[in-house]
């Protein structure tokens, strides 16, 4: 069962008068979210201004070595890609994870309003506060959003090294349209996406559900891996954040600069598509459409793995980035 239904069965349980299960959901998500998140961050990593928001930010190698600069999913953080910096330093780069908000330690902006053109805007800031001019991206799932927004609605100031799209949620299959679709309008309402966020999206028991949702080898959501994820969710007023974001994650393909297929055609970097190959979520042939899109595109398959490959077959996925960031090396 995807996210996005398990959010519509949800939703109808609320209709349906679950009013009591809401409370008590936002009264227990209160009580236990009360960490500070400048207190608790992981030591060693850095909160970067970016501009209505602070990016926490963890580095390794470096920081006179080119960067590559790594981007969640939905539910996601910067140490979910702990394994991948390790690649990426043992191969002579710098390695860059951050946490976008509302995910992870980032102090989220007191707006609420996490649109992808927005989050792009944040993104690009925190990178030059950083002094991060150039790198290789890797982007997953749904933090292929924002990152592509930042890309394709500037000039090409030679930024990218190369790009990665990890299984990458764009929707570039679907139609253009104009606002919002009724679920997301309902999400916009705090009295829905409040209990919902409170009661499944940031509840730690929770946490071995919605990642089971996402892979195909279902034995690979380890209780370790289940507690890296619910790491952040102790952190203030998280469901409170969480809720705010909700609707843009049934946003429509809009008439944002990412949003355009002719945008994707004047990509002149190189580009892999490393994909699980049995992902649900975003299927194989996304892959196969943005290969069709981007000049020159390659897609590296994970066999067995579904949405998050890194997690489901950790060797062959280190083993293809390593391939990928050897070849994007600068003076090869």
């Amino acid at each position: 069962m995807t996210i996005k239904r398990l959010l519509a069965y949800a939703l109808l349980a609320l209709a349906g008068g679950a009013a009591a299960w809401a409370t008590v959901s936002v009264w227990q998500a209160q009580a236990r979210q009360t960490g500070n998140r400048e207190t608790l961050a992981p030591k060693g990593g850095e909160f970067v201004d970016a501009g209505d928001a602070r990016i926490f930010m963890q580095r390794s190698g470096s920081r006179d070595a080119p960067a590559v600069v790594f981007l969640h999913g939905t539910g996601s953080w910067s140490e979910t890609w702990r394994a991948s910096m390790a690649t990426a330093t043992s191969l002579g780069y710098q390695a860059v994870a951050l946490d976008m908000p509302p995910f992870g330690y980032s102090i989220p902006p007191e707006s609420g309003e996490y649109d992808k053109q927005q989050q792009a805007a944040r993104l690009r800031r925190a990178l030059d506060n950083a002094g991060i001019r150039r790198a290789v991206f890797v982007a997953h799932s749904f933090g292929a959003a924002p990152l592509m927004e930042a890309l394709l609605s500037t000039p090409d100031e030679g930024r990218v090294q190369a790009l990665v799209l990890v299984d990458a949620a764009l929707g570039l299959d679907q139609p253009q349209e104009q606002g919002d679709s009724l679920l997301q309008t309902m999400l916009r309402w705090r009295w829905v996406s409040q209990p919902l966020a409170a009661g499944l999206l940031t509840r730690p028991e929770y946490t071995e559900t919605l990642l089971k949702s996402f892979v195909s080898e279902k034995e690979k959501a380890t209780l370790a891996w289940q507690q890296v994820y619910q790491q952040p969710l102790a952190l203030e007023g998280s469901y409170r954040h969480v809720a705010a974001w909700l609707p843009e994650l049934l946003a429509r393909r809009g008439h944002a600069a990412s949003d355009f297929h002719d945008a994707y055609g004047r990509i002149a970097w190189p580009v892999t598509l490393l994909w699980g190959e049995t992902d649900t979520i975003t299927p194989l042939s996304q892959a196969e459409n943005l290969q069709r899109l981007i000049p020159g595109a390659q897609i590296v398959r994970i066999p067995r793995a579904g949405h998050i490959p890194q997690i489901e077959e950790p060797e062959l996925f280190q083993q293809a980035l390593a391939r990928i960031l050897q070849d994007a090396k600068p003076g090869r």
